[in-house]
Protein backbone atom coordinates (compact mmCIF):
# COMPACT_ATOMS: atom_id res chain seq x y z
CA UNK A 1 0.00 0.00 0.00
CA UNK A 2 1.78 3.28 -1.02
CA UNK A 3 1.50 6.79 0.85
CA UNK A 4 2.32 10.22 -0.86
CA UNK A 5 5.39 11.71 0.64
CA UNK A 6 3.83 14.77 2.78
CA UNK A 7 6.15 16.71 4.50
CA UNK A 8 5.35 17.64 8.40
CA UNK A 9 1.61 15.46 7.85
CA UNK A 10 2.37 11.99 9.43
CA UNK A 11 5.25 10.58 11.05
CA UNK A 12 6.58 6.81 9.34
CA UNK A 13 5.75 5.51 12.97
CA UNK A 14 2.15 6.69 12.89
CA UNK A 15 1.99 5.53 9.48
CA UNK A 16 2.84 1.95 10.47
CA UNK A 17 0.43 2.17 13.28
CA UNK A 18 -2.86 2.87 11.31
CA UNK A 19 -1.10 0.12 8.47
CA UNK A 20 -1.38 -2.21 11.32
CA UNK A 21 -4.99 -1.18 12.12
CA UNK A 22 -6.80 -3.49 10.01
CA UNK A 23 -9.05 -5.70 12.05
CA UNK A 24 -13.02 -5.52 10.76
CA UNK A 25 -14.47 -2.25 12.11
CA UNK A 26 -17.12 -2.39 14.67
CA UNK A 27 -20.75 -2.47 13.79
CA UNK A 28 -22.16 1.39 14.20
CA UNK A 29 -24.64 2.04 17.53
CA UNK A 30 -27.28 3.25 15.50
CA UNK A 31 -30.95 1.84 15.26
CA UNK A 32 -33.46 1.65 12.63
CA UNK A 33 -37.47 2.30 12.50
CA UNK A 34 -39.94 0.32 10.68
CA UNK A 35 -43.59 0.98 10.27
CA UNK A 36 -46.80 0.23 7.62
CA UNK A 37 -49.59 3.32 6.30
CA UNK A 38 -52.98 2.53 5.51
CA UNK A 39 -56.13 4.12 4.67
CA UNK A 40 -59.77 3.42 6.21
CA UNK A 41 -60.47 0.08 4.76
CA UNK A 42 -57.59 -1.23 6.18
CA UNK A 43 -55.53 -0.98 2.51
CA UNK A 44 -51.79 -0.28 1.82
CA UNK A 45 -51.60 3.55 0.79
CA UNK A 46 -48.07 4.04 -1.27
CA UNK A 47 -46.23 6.95 -1.56
CA UNK A 48 -46.96 8.54 1.68
CA UNK A 49 -44.19 10.53 2.88
CA UNK A 50 -43.15 10.34 6.70
CA UNK A 51 -41.12 12.10 7.95
CA UNK A 52 -39.20 11.55 11.71
CA UNK A 53 -38.01 14.47 13.63
CA UNK A 54 -35.92 14.90 16.66
CA UNK A 55 -37.09 17.21 18.93
CA UNK A 56 -33.49 16.28 20.75
CA UNK A 57 -31.90 17.81 17.45
CA UNK A 58 -30.41 13.91 16.22
CA UNK A 59 -31.31 14.86 12.88
CA UNK A 60 -34.39 14.32 10.77
CA UNK A 61 -35.17 11.35 8.05
CA UNK A 62 -37.80 11.88 5.25
CA UNK A 63 -39.04 8.14 4.05
CA UNK A 64 -41.68 6.53 1.65
CA UNK A 65 -43.77 3.65 1.33
CA UNK A 66 -43.82 1.17 -1.15
CA UNK A 67 -46.26 -0.79 -2.94
CA UNK A 68 -47.18 -2.60 0.16
CA UNK A 69 -47.68 0.35 2.54
CA UNK A 70 -44.25 -0.02 4.15
CA UNK A 71 -41.36 2.08 5.43
CA UNK A 72 -38.17 0.99 6.69
CA UNK A 73 -35.09 3.40 7.73
CA UNK A 74 -31.44 1.78 9.41
CA UNK A 75 -28.46 3.85 10.78
CA UNK A 76 -30.42 6.10 12.99
CA UNK A 77 -29.25 7.84 15.99
CA UNK A 78 -30.67 6.81 18.87
CA UNK A 79 -33.59 8.69 20.68
CA UNK A 80 -37.13 10.09 20.81
CA UNK A 81 -38.48 11.25 17.17
CA UNK A 82 -41.95 12.38 15.74
CA UNK A 83 -43.38 10.91 13.02
CA UNK A 84 -45.67 12.51 10.59
CA UNK A 85 -47.33 10.73 7.39
CA UNK A 86 -48.93 12.03 4.70
CA UNK A 87 -50.34 12.02 0.72
CA UNK A 88 -52.58 14.68 -0.22
CA UNK A 89 -55.01 15.79 1.94
CA UNK A 90 -54.43 12.24 4.02
CA UNK A 91 -52.17 12.37 6.92
CA UNK A 92 -51.38 10.72 10.36
CA UNK A 93 -48.64 11.87 13.27
CA UNK A 94 -46.94 10.54 15.86
CA UNK A 95 -45.71 12.17 18.58
CA UNK A 96 -43.25 10.04 20.14
CA UNK A 97 -41.48 7.36 19.07
CA UNK A 98 -38.12 6.00 20.57
CA UNK A 99 -35.72 4.22 19.03
CA UNK A 100 -33.04 1.90 20.47
CA UNK A 101 -29.55 0.82 19.77
CA UNK A 102 -29.85 -2.76 17.46
CA UNK A 103 -32.86 -3.76 16.34
CA UNK A 104 -35.35 -1.91 14.19
CA UNK A 105 -38.28 0.16 16.57
CA UNK A 106 -41.39 -1.46 14.67
CA UNK A 107 -44.55 1.29 15.41
CA UNK A 108 -47.66 0.75 15.06
CA UNK A 109 -49.33 1.04 11.90
CA UNK A 110 -50.47 4.05 10.91
CA UNK A 111 -54.20 5.24 9.42
CA UNK A 112 -54.04 7.96 6.99
CA UNK A 113 -57.10 10.08 7.05
CA UNK A 114 -58.55 14.19 6.02
CA UNK A 115 -57.30 16.09 8.63
CA UNK A 116 -55.33 13.27 10.17
CA UNK A 117 -57.85 12.82 12.60
CA UNK A 118 -56.88 9.46 13.92
CA UNK A 119 -53.51 8.00 14.53
CA UNK A 120 -53.28 4.27 14.43
CA UNK A 121 -55.20 1.64 13.44
CA UNK A 122 -56.88 -1.39 15.55
CA UNK A 123 -58.84 0.94 17.61
CA UNK A 124 -61.27 -1.28 18.77
CA UNK A 125 -58.49 -4.14 19.67
CA UNK A 126 -55.74 -1.33 20.64
CA UNK A 127 -55.81 -2.07 24.42
CA UNK A 128 -55.10 -5.99 24.38
CA UNK A 129 -52.56 -5.89 21.24
CA UNK A 130 -50.97 -3.17 23.33
CA UNK A 131 -50.49 -5.78 26.29
CA UNK A 132 -49.38 -8.76 24.12
CA UNK A 133 -46.79 -6.18 22.11
CA UNK A 134 -45.84 -5.33 25.78
CA UNK A 135 -45.50 -8.86 26.75
CA UNK A 136 -43.58 -9.67 23.72
CA UNK A 137 -40.95 -6.99 24.20
CA UNK A 138 -40.35 -7.64 27.70
CA UNK A 139 -39.73 -11.38 26.73
CA UNK A 140 -36.87 -9.98 24.34
CA UNK A 141 -35.62 -7.78 26.33
CA UNK A 142 -35.06 -10.57 29.18
CA UNK A 143 -34.04 -12.83 26.30
CA UNK A 144 -31.58 -9.97 25.70
CA UNK A 145 -30.57 -9.55 29.23
CA UNK A 146 -29.55 -13.46 29.01
CA UNK A 147 -27.06 -12.58 26.18
CA UNK A 148 -25.44 -9.16 27.53
CA UNK A 149 -24.70 -11.53 30.90
CA UNK A 150 -22.78 -14.28 29.05
CA UNK A 151 -25.32 -16.49 29.77
CA UNK A 152 -26.08 -17.73 26.12
CA UNK A 153 -27.95 -21.55 26.36
CA UNK A 154 -30.57 -18.91 28.41
CA UNK A 155 -31.06 -16.78 25.83
CA UNK A 156 -31.30 -19.10 22.84
CA UNK A 157 -33.92 -20.85 25.13
CA UNK A 158 -35.65 -17.59 25.45
CA UNK A 159 -35.17 -16.00 22.25
CA UNK A 160 -36.74 -19.47 20.94
CA UNK A 161 -39.77 -19.20 23.25
CA UNK A 162 -40.57 -15.85 21.52
CA UNK A 163 -40.20 -17.14 18.28
CA UNK A 164 -43.47 -19.93 19.00
CA UNK A 165 -45.65 -16.92 19.61
CA UNK A 166 -44.19 -14.60 16.38
CA UNK A 167 -44.21 -15.76 12.99
CA UNK A 168 -41.35 -14.72 10.83
CA UNK A 169 -39.66 -13.11 13.94
CA UNK A 170 -36.22 -12.15 12.01
CA UNK A 171 -34.61 -10.34 14.40
CA UNK A 172 -35.27 -13.28 17.02
CA UNK A 173 -33.38 -15.60 14.50
CA UNK A 174 -30.57 -12.84 14.02
CA UNK A 175 -30.69 -12.29 18.20
CA UNK A 176 -30.29 -16.15 18.03
CA UNK A 177 -27.50 -16.38 15.66
CA UNK A 178 -25.74 -13.72 17.62
CA UNK A 179 -26.10 -15.42 20.78
CA UNK A 180 -24.23 -18.90 19.14
CA UNK A 181 -21.63 -16.38 17.45
CA UNK A 182 -20.60 -14.93 20.83
CA UNK A 183 -20.60 -18.76 21.92
CA UNK A 184 -18.23 -19.90 19.53
CA UNK A 185 -20.73 -22.27 18.08
CA UNK A 186 -20.19 -20.72 14.46
CA UNK A 187 -22.25 -23.32 12.83
CA UNK A 188 -25.69 -22.50 14.82
CA UNK A 189 -25.09 -19.21 14.42
CA UNK A 190 -24.95 -19.17 10.59
CA UNK A 191 -28.03 -21.75 10.80
CA UNK A 192 -29.76 -18.85 12.53
CA UNK A 193 -28.66 -16.47 10.14
CA UNK A 194 -30.30 -18.50 7.78
CA UNK A 195 -33.43 -18.70 9.16
CA UNK A 196 -33.75 -14.98 9.82
CA UNK A 197 -33.39 -15.20 5.72
CA UNK A 198 -36.06 -18.12 5.39
CA UNK A 199 -38.46 -16.05 7.79
CA UNK A 200 -38.77 -12.98 5.76
CA UNK A 201 -36.69 -13.26 2.26
CA UNK A 202 -37.65 -9.45 1.84
CA UNK A 203 -36.52 -8.30 4.72
CA UNK A 204 -32.63 -6.86 4.62
CA UNK A 205 -32.05 -7.41 8.39
CA UNK A 206 -31.27 -11.14 7.77
CA UNK A 207 -28.71 -10.64 5.00
CA UNK A 208 -27.39 -7.88 7.30
CA UNK A 209 -26.53 -9.81 10.10
CA UNK A 210 -25.13 -13.24 7.93
CA UNK A 211 -22.89 -10.21 6.14
CA UNK A 212 -21.66 -9.17 9.15
CA UNK A 213 -21.04 -13.01 10.82
CA UNK A 214 -19.28 -13.83 7.50
CA UNK A 215 -17.30 -11.10 7.46
CA UNK A 216 -15.66 -11.72 11.14
CA UNK A 217 -15.00 -15.38 9.74
CA UNK A 218 -13.57 -13.86 6.62
CA UNK A 219 -15.71 -15.46 4.35
CA UNK A 220 -15.51 -12.48 2.26
CA UNK A 221 -17.59 -13.59 -0.90
CA UNK A 222 -20.20 -14.67 1.08
CA UNK A 223 -20.36 -11.72 3.34
CA UNK A 224 -20.04 -9.37 -0.36
CA UNK A 225 -23.11 -11.58 -1.36
CA UNK A 226 -25.21 -10.88 1.91
CA UNK A 227 -24.39 -7.35 2.01
CA UNK A 228 -24.98 -6.34 -1.35
CA UNK A 229 -28.97 -8.22 -1.09
CA UNK A 230 -29.35 -6.58 2.04
CA UNK A 231 -28.50 -3.12 -0.11
CA UNK A 232 -31.13 -4.41 -2.98
CA UNK A 233 -33.66 -4.79 -0.64
CA UNK A 234 -33.47 -1.56 0.94
CA UNK A 235 -33.04 0.00 -2.19
CA UNK A 236 -36.40 -1.66 -3.07
CA UNK A 237 -38.23 -0.62 -0.70
CA UNK A 238 -37.53 2.95 -1.31
CA UNK A 239 -34.90 3.96 0.71
CA UNK A 240 -31.24 3.75 1.00
CA UNK A 241 -29.40 1.65 3.88
CA UNK A 242 -25.87 3.14 5.31
CA UNK A 243 -25.07 0.34 7.83
CA UNK A 244 -25.91 -1.85 4.44
CA UNK A 245 -23.13 0.39 2.28
CA UNK A 246 -20.81 0.60 5.59
CA UNK A 247 -20.72 -3.19 5.83
CA UNK A 248 -19.84 -2.94 1.81
CA UNK A 249 -16.60 -0.72 3.12
CA UNK A 250 -15.81 -3.24 5.85
CA UNK A 251 -16.05 -5.86 4.05
CA UNK A 252 -13.71 -4.62 1.35
CA UNK A 253 -11.28 -2.92 3.86
CA UNK A 254 -10.76 -6.70 5.22
CA UNK A 255 -9.50 -7.54 1.85
CA UNK A 256 -7.12 -4.79 1.53
CA UNK A 257 -9.37 -3.03 -1.03
CA UNK A 258 -8.76 0.46 0.46
CA UNK A 259 -9.51 2.44 -2.89
CA UNK A 260 -13.00 0.68 -3.13
CA UNK A 261 -13.64 0.90 1.09
CA UNK A 262 -12.82 4.15 0.58
CA UNK A 263 -15.82 4.77 -1.59
CA UNK A 264 -18.13 2.77 0.21
CA UNK A 265 -17.14 5.03 3.71
CA UNK A 266 -18.13 7.93 1.86
CA UNK A 267 -20.89 7.32 0.67
CA UNK A 268 -22.15 5.59 3.91
CA UNK A 269 -21.48 9.43 5.54
CA UNK A 270 -23.14 11.10 2.95
CA UNK A 271 -26.36 8.85 3.82
CA UNK A 272 -26.18 8.96 7.60
CA UNK A 273 -23.23 12.04 8.28
CA UNK A 274 -24.04 10.63 12.01
CA UNK A 275 -22.84 7.08 11.87
CA UNK A 276 -19.66 7.67 14.05
CA UNK A 277 -17.72 4.63 12.90
CA UNK A 278 -18.22 5.17 8.92
CA UNK A 279 -16.83 8.96 9.59
CA UNK A 280 -13.76 7.13 11.57
CA UNK A 281 -13.09 4.55 8.85
CA UNK A 282 -13.55 7.12 6.15
CA UNK A 283 -10.83 9.21 7.68
CA UNK A 284 -8.26 6.02 8.09
CA UNK A 285 -9.16 5.05 4.31
CA UNK A 286 -7.82 8.26 3.22
CA UNK A 287 -5.17 8.26 5.02
CA UNK A 288 -4.36 5.00 3.74
CA UNK A 289 -4.87 6.16 0.34
CA UNK A 290 -2.23 9.13 1.28
CA UNK A 291 -5.23 11.44 0.90
CA UNK A 292 -4.31 13.36 4.21
CA UNK A 293 -5.90 16.20 4.29
CA UNK A 294 -9.01 14.68 3.13
CA UNK A 295 -8.66 12.89 6.34
CA UNK A 296 -9.10 15.65 8.63
CA UNK A 297 -12.83 16.09 8.68
CA UNK A 298 -14.19 12.44 8.74
CA UNK A 299 -11.30 12.82 11.76
CA UNK A 300 -13.11 15.80 13.64
CA UNK A 301 -16.74 14.84 12.88
CA UNK A 302 -16.36 11.53 14.76
CA UNK A 303 -14.62 12.75 17.71
CA UNK A 304 -17.43 15.11 17.38
CA UNK A 305 -20.35 12.40 17.39
CA UNK A 306 -17.92 10.03 19.63
CA UNK A 307 -15.61 11.59 21.58
CA UNK A 308 -14.49 8.79 24.21
CA UNK A 309 -15.48 6.55 21.45
CA UNK A 310 -12.87 2.83 20.90
CA UNK A 311 -11.13 5.08 18.15
CA UNK A 312 -10.60 8.37 19.77
CA UNK A 313 -7.17 8.53 20.67
CA UNK A 314 -6.09 7.15 17.09
CA UNK A 315 -8.19 9.97 15.96
CA UNK A 316 -6.72 12.63 17.48
CA UNK A 317 -2.91 11.26 17.35
CA UNK A 318 -3.60 11.45 13.29
CA UNK A 319 -5.50 14.75 13.56
CA UNK A 320 -2.33 16.36 15.40
CA UNK A 321 -0.22 14.98 12.70
CA UNK A 322 -1.97 16.23 9.82
CA UNK A 323 -2.62 19.72 11.66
Amino acid sequence: MNFKSMAGVASVGLLALVLSALPAPAAAQTGGVRGKVVDDAGKPVQDVEVVLDSPEGLGSAKLKTDAKGEFFRIGMRPGDYSVKATKGNLSASLSRVHIGIGDPTVIDTMTVRAGGAAVASGDVDKAALAKKQAELQNAFKEARALADAGKFDEAVAAYTKVTEQVQKCVQCYIAIGDAYAKKGDNDNAEASYKKAIDADPASPDGYTAAATFYNTQRKFDLASQMSTKAMDLSAAKGGSDPLGVYNQGIILWNQNKIAEAQAQFQKAVELDPKMADAQYWLGMANVNLGKMAEAKKPFEEYLKLSPTGEHADVAKALLAQIK
